[in-house]
């Protein structure tokens, strides 16, 4: 008996084949890696998590860096960035909390940025729109890039805090959890005077201590401003 192209050599009818591979295009790539997130982003998790071959991906992008860099661009697209407002102090402290925030809700982005493998466009602006910012609020050039860089690198260093076997805490609270673990082999180490106020400290809101710092920060960059 004849077999025409839907019957097996059975005569039975072929099975059709299911689960197409699914589409994919550079925003659903992008998607994909910051729902991966920037702490586990490979080539490979990446293209697992889409329920595709790696090899897909370098179709869109040609390597790992160039991946990272669209999905920051994304995470930095869709967070909601407050208009400069008010005096410098203001402009200074909301840009803070708004990268403090956008760094909380995606671990391991802190130190991908921080690693100057990517350039991030969307994240440059945003740093751009701070310093200009302060330019218009009397600052000098030099003196309006130092006070953001001093906030920006507090920010990142908040956040890449508490490594342990060469790997960064993937949140503050992650970080002031390897903080308080060491407290107690710390505290007979110390100065009696400095015990009781290191204990507060490690028991704090990580937000909370930021906020301190933040604040001793804008204090000291004063002296830059403008009379």
């Amino acid at each position: 008996m004849a077999t025409g192209p839907n019957r097996a050599a059975s005569g039975r009818p072929r099975t059709p084949r299911v689960g197409r591979p699914p589409l994919v295009d550079r925003q659903s790539i992008v998607r994909a890696a910051v729902e991966v997130g920037f702490d586990a982003i490979t080539m490979t998790a990446v293209a697992e998590h889409l329920g595709i071959k790696h090899s897909t991906l370098y179709r869109y992008f040609a390597n790992r860096d160039e991946l990272i860099t669209a999905a920051v661009d994304s995470a930095v697209t869709e967070t909601t960035w407050p208009t400069p407002a008010g005096d410098w102090r203001n402009v200074l402290s909301e840009y803070a909390w708004a990268t403090f925030h956008l760094l909380e809700r995606h671990p391991g982005l802190a130190a991908q940025i921080s690693s100057l493998r990517i350039k991030s466009a969307a994240y440059g602006a945003v740093s751009h729109r701070t310093v200009t910012a302060l330019l218009d609020h009397g600052f000098g050039g030099q003196e309006a890039i130092l006070a953001h860089d001093i906030v920006h690198e507090q920010i990142l260093m908040f956040f890449m805090a508490g490594q342990r076997q060469g790997e960064a805490a993937k949140d503050p609270e992650q970080a002031a959890g390897l903080r308080r673990a060491m407290l107690k082999d710390a505290l007979p180490d110390l100065d009696p005077r400095l015990r009781a106020p290191l204990t507060r400290i490690v028991t704090y809101r990580p937000a909370d201590w930021f906020s301190r710092k933040l604040d001793v920060i804008i204090d000291g960059i004063a002296a830059l401003a403008p009379e």
